[in-house]
């Protein structure tokens, strides 16, 4: 696979950081919910553990998402 060049990394890294604004909060509302008690008992703990390692593992996604394409882009050469 041909590498990509400056302005294709930097388009890249532009789109994965808006996905990742859009994406950032989805599940925050619910976890909020689970934190008031929305949803009580065994049920609704094991519930709220869920959608809160979910939240974490989605956040640590999108970081590292970023993360990458950000060091991808800055090992290209400039004039690339």
């Amino acid at each position: 696979m041909p590498e990509p060049d400056r302005e294709a990394m930097q388009a890249a890294l532009a789109r994965i950081q808006r996905l990742s604004d859009e994406h950032w909060w989805t599940l925050h509302q619910v976890c909020g919910l689970m934190r008031g008690d929305a949803w009580v008992g065994p049920a609704g703990r094991r519930f709220g553990e869920e959608v809160h390692a979910a939240e974490r593992a989605l956040r640590e996604m999108l970081s590292k998402a970023v993360a990458d394409a950000r060091h991808r882009l800055a090992t290209l050469p400039e004039g690339s």
